[in-house]
């Protein structure tokens, strides 16, 4: 179970030992070191949940939950997260579905509900469960998503949820305040991982907003679940949000009308050069991510059997080996 743990981390980790301290990325092998760890959000092998109250390491069994796959239980206070691992990662890339991501913060969100675990908790760090500071329960036990529907009634949760949210209206609120937002913000960034980033962030900012409403503030996953929606639509559309007139998308600012047709082809040359580099690149990452999962090394033959066709990688052989630099 460790042994997974530590293969799904990437090659550079960020930690700390103290947050008050603040984090900072490290080579896994001393990433691992220290107290806390940074879970891959690329590609998400587990389910974190942080529960806040003593004695909570088997809530699992009182609530007729399957068993966690670790949990990682302070001694001073009996407070610990639970991590169920994922035989099939979800994928968080640019081009990763977005099915898959609404299944997967449906059976997170019902837990954090059935275990009462921290709604502000947003899964990002998780106590390190090779450190000696912490007590560490393990079961032989690895999910797939569907085997939760064998324990908790989603459509129960999820109706709860949109009821709760229409006494309030914040996830309206939310979703409107957000993507306004967003549609200029998309233009500042270059990259898709930035993008969401910082929606994701200005999202759990919107969220506290709620601190004034008699239902208070959203669980924080749900609120980076609709963060992940907006974040999505407006990075797909985000050469023709806002023009009214031609679509010519990115170029909109760019494109003089006097400018004569070599001009032009040059200026869209280049901008499709960029919008296909960016797709490459996220073919690149995907299919090193794959590997690193799968425990192959990463090279040519296995990134082939990962998904990156040989052609690709012949084609576009400096910037792999730069991703593989940086990822594994």
């Amino acid at each position: 179970m460790l042994d997974n743990f530590i293969n799904h981390l990437p090659e550079k980790v960020r930690s700390t030992d103290d947050f008050d301290y603040g984090t900072k990325f490290r080579k896994k092998s001393n990433a691992l070191k220290r107290r806390y760890v940074e879970v891959n959000q690329l590609y998400k092998k587990y389910i974190a949940l942080d529960l806040d109250e003593p004695g909570s390491a088997y809530w699992w069994e009182e609530k007729n939950l399957p068993p966690p796959t670790i949990v990682i239980v302070n001694p001073r206070n009996a407070r610990c997260h639970y991590l169920y691992e994922l035989k099939t990662p979800v994928y968080y890339t640019e081009e990763a579905r977005r099915a898959p991501q609404k299944f997967y913060e449906s059976i997170d969100s019902a837990l954090t509900t059935v275990l009462k675990a921290d709604l502000g908790y947003v899964g990002l760090f998780v106590k390190n469960p090779l450190h000696e500071s912490w007590r560490v329960i393990k079961h032989n036990a690895i999910y797939d998503l569907e085997d939760f529907n064998e324990y908790i009634d989603l459509q129960y949760y999820k109706n709860k949820q949109k009821y709760e949210a229409s006494l309030e209206g914040r996830n309206t609120t939310l979703f409107h305040n957000l993507r306004h937002w967003a549609y200029k913000e998309v233009k500042q960034h270059g990259s898709y991982i930035t993008f969401q980033s910082a929606v994701d962030d200005q999202a759990l900012s919107i969220n506290k907003m709620f601190l004034a409403y008699s239902n208070g503030v959203l669980a924080a996953k749900e609120a980076l679940s609709v963060a992940k929606s907006v974040g999505k639509w407006t990075w797909k559309h985000r050469y023709t949000i806002g023009n009214g007139t031609k679509n010519r998308g990115v170029l909109a600012n760019q494109i003089d009308e006097t400018m004569d047709l070599h001009a032009r082809q040059s200026l869209g040359a280049k901008y499709s050069h960029t919008v296909r580099t960016e797709k490459v690149d996220d073919k690149i990452k995907l299919a090193i991510h794959k590997c690193k999962e799968r425990g192959l090394v990463v090279n040519p033959g296995n990134l082939e059997k990962c998904g990156l066709a040989d052609s690709t990688y012949r084609k576009y052989k400096e910037a792999t080996h730069n991703w593989i630099r940086i990822l594994a």
